[in-house]
């Protein structure tokens, strides 16, 4: 007996949703979306374009339904995009009913999975670090881009004066600039190129470059060319923001 086509819908909608806004690929989406209206017997008609999700439902019956959700703004989130997944496989296998699939998809959504502050900043330290030394070299240049990196990754992440990724790339580029200034004299032997390239490293938009032209060659052409946009919009920010730092402490003078 197929279950309540609202209800249906409803958790469709919703785990369509969760998965955008955790990181997941919207070809990846629509499949697991199709597959899940399937399994309970209906007819499925899925688009996903970027921010706004469209499923519509049939019946044996005839009966159709139709939903659009926003999912506001996208970020990656991979532990509870794992979760989710992982959630949507064994329903379509069988493993749960819908009900208890919704109440899980819920509580995944409401929990904080998120590790401690401080790995964290150790996490963006030696990212920063380890790129700035492959990349550069230089062992002063990438202890100076560990310290730099964790402080702004705490300052991007937790003192937030706007919730606007544009403006946090921006000012991320501008702490990044002057803090490489204040912190070449200290770090004796380090150079300023160095130092930068090292802790812009966390601000590059490499996933959504990815998902972008990854969607695109699977024929979501819309959804990949808007991410290939949005991506080189923050990396324009970004860049802007580190020659303005620049410019405010002393120049270009690389």
């Amino acid at each position: 007996m197929a279950e309540d086509i609202g209800k249906t819908l409803d958790f469709m909608v919703d785990t369509a949703a969760a998965l955008m806004r955790t990181g997941s690929p919207t070809t990846r989406t629509e499949i697991w979306i199709s597959r899940i209206g399937n399994k309970l017997g209906f007819e499925v008609d899925v688009a996903i374009i970027y921010t706004v999700i469209y499923i519509t439902i049939k019946d044996s019956n005839g009966n159709a339904m139709t939903m659009t959700k926003r999912t506001g703004n996208l970020s990656s989130d991979f532990d509870k995009f794992i979760k989710i997944d992982a959630l949507v496989k064994k329903f379509v296998d069988g493993k749960m009913n819908l009900s208890g699939a919704h109440s899980h998809l819920n509580f995944i959504l409401n929990a904080d999975f998120s590790y401690p502050i401080f790995i964290r900043l150790i996490a963006a330290a030696l990212a920063c670090g380890g790129f700035e030394y492959i990349l550069v070299g230089g062992l002063m240049s990438a202890i100076a881009s560990m310290v730099l990196g964790a402080m702004v990754y705490a300052a991007t992440n937790y003192i937030r004066l706007l919730d606007n990724r544009f403006f946090q790339q921006f000012s991320s580029g501008v702490i990044i600039a002057i803090g490489s200034w204040i912190l070449m004299p200290i770090f004796k032997g380090s150079a300023l190129n160095g130092i930068i390239s090292g802790s812009i490293m966390l601000f590059v938009p490499g996933l959504l470059i990815t998902n972008g032209f990854s969607e695109i060659s699977q024929g979501s052409v819309i959804s990949g060319t808007i991410k290939e946009s949005e991506a080189l919009a923050l990396l324009v920010a970004l860049v802007f923001g580190i020659s303005v730092g620049s410019v405010f402490v002393g120049g270009m003078k690389f």
